[in-house]
């Protein structure tokens, strides 16, 4: 995904700086601190993996139905529709969908990266999705990592 614009605690940051939580980050003898972030896109910013995963998402909905899901049962409702569409006709219904596939958002945030950039802030959550007419914002939590130092011998 490309990120047009990057929070931190209310500071601009290098979009760049952000990863997913699931890299490998050595924490075990350091404190994080915990911090929000904002990050803001377009659906066009997502890349085709995260529009095939919805799309998996609702095939796996309809072939293994849960009378209970009330997401599921307003997805059915619309004839199962594209994320595109979606964003078009519901555009409540397409926040809540990015919320409930936030993981996938900020796994599809590393294939954005520029690795030349050092990572500082893994984020751990999307907790609220906006949408800001065809920009979206995620909000969550993320850990900044401690800056990591040159050793010159």
């Amino acid at each position: 995904m490309r990120v047009r614009k990057a929070f931190i605690a209310g500071v601009g940051v290098d979009p760049h700086a952000l990863a997913p939580p699931t890299r490998n980050f050595d924490h075990d003898d350091v404190e994080l601190v915990e911090v929000s972030y904002e990050l803001t896109f377009s659906i066009g910013d997502l890349r085709p993996q995260f529009f095939r995963h919805y799309a998996d998402w609702l095939v796996d909905m309809r072939e293994y139905p849960d009378p209970d899901d009330e997401l599921e049962a307003q997805l059915r409702g619309l004839a199962w529709p594209s994320l595109g569409v979606l964003a078009e006709v519901d555009p409540h219904l397409f926040a809540v969908v990015l919320l409930a596939l936030g993981h996938e958002l900020l796994t599809d945030l590393e294939a954005g990266r520029d690795p030349m950039v050092p990572v500082r802030y893994a984020l751990t959550s999307v907790d609220e999705v906006e949408l800001r007419g065809s920009r979206i914002a995620l909000r969550g939590t993320a850990w900044e990592l401690p800056a990591r130092r040159l050793v010159m011998n």
